[in-house]
């Protein structure tokens, strides 16, 4: 069940070019934008070393803005970066 489940949202985001966990992340910034790593690790149970990576990318790509905040770095989607999820969720 997993493994189809894998394959229908592969298929879906291959449309938006993303990766599943790109996904997961620009969820979580969906929900509550200026999130740290660490907040965003704690939701999706990876840690930084995971996270930096995947967010440098999407930074890349025009999808997420890092905003310099007091204590951390802090992420918040693009306007509009894509189709919000509540409109198409997947």
């Amino acid at each position: 069940a997993n493994l189809a489940l894998h394959k229908v949202y592969r298929k879906l985001l291959s449309q938006l070019e993303l990766t599943y966990p790109q996904y997961l992340v620009m969820m979580v910034l969906w929900e509550r934008d200026r999130v740290t790593v660490s907040d965003i690790g704690e939701r999706l149970f990876l840690d930084s070393a995971t996270l930096t990576p995947l967010l440098k990318r999407l930074e890349t790509a025009g999808l997420l803005v890092r905003c310099d905040g007091e204590d951390a770095a802090r992420w918040l989607p693009r306007d509009p970066p894509l189709p919000h999820p509540d409109q198409s969720r997947p």
